[in-house]
């Protein structure tokens, strides 16, 4: 019963905090207009951190963000406004907040089936199990990385500022790079594990 509950629980909770990260940018980026220091420093500071927090969907999502942020600053490509960019904009929400809840559902389903020696992301395939393995290694280094350039990044404000946007970042390099080392710590037990396991059973296997 508590395993349903969670499965519930845990997406909508990460659904409401982006929610409330979101809220929070709006809020702060409209009181703050004539200081993009503060905007930079302490508005943006909560959606960063939750960046953090759901990593594998951040990289799944950057090529899209990217993608709209470059069609919006190119002359050549001209966004809907109006009523229809509203629309779009409404759309594109309600796809990361589904997204979002699926990934944390997938999440918790996947922990609970580890704990059962099975998994939802296991192959059947061996060259591509091991392909899986080498990527979920890679984006578990590249998290490390991430964290470090954060910690390197804070010495360098440091060096600049001594106001929000230093102490901001303070935050976001030791909360956000707990999550990024987290992250590192799941992706790389995960893949050395189904590493093993695919060695073990090719070795089983008969020649």
């Amino acid at each position: 019963m508590l395993k349903k509950r969670l499965r519930v629980i845990v997406p909508t909770l990460q659904v409401l905090l982006l929610i409330s990260a979101a809220l929070w940018l709006n809020i702060f980026s409209k009181v703050y207009i004539n200081r993009p220091e503060f905007i930079v420093g302490c508005a943006q500071l909560p959606i960063q951190i939750l960046i953090k927090l759901n990593l594998p969907l951040a990289v799944l999502w950057f090529p899209v963000v990217y993608a709209m942020n470059w069609a919006s600053s190119s002359n050549d490509w001209n966004l809907p406004s109006g009523a229809t960019g509203m629309v779009i904009n409404a759309m594109l929400d309600l796809a990361i907040l589904s997204t979002v809840a699926l990934f944390w559902y997938f999440v918790v389903v996947e922990i609970e089936k580890r704990r059962y020696g099975s998994s939802l992301i296991r192959l059947s395939n061996r060259t591509l199990e091991i392909v899986k393995a080498i990527v979920l290694m890679a984006a578990g280094m590249g998290a490390i990385a991430v964290a470090c350039w954060e910690v390197h990044r804070l010495f360098l404000l440091d060096q600049l500022y001594r106001h929000a946007i230093y102490w901001s970042s303070m935050v976001n390099a030791i909360l956000g790079g707990l999550f990024l080392l987290t992250w590192a710590s799941v992706l790389i037990t995960v893949s050395v594990k189904d590493l093993k396991l695919v060695l073990r059973r090719n070795q089983k296997s008969p020649s």
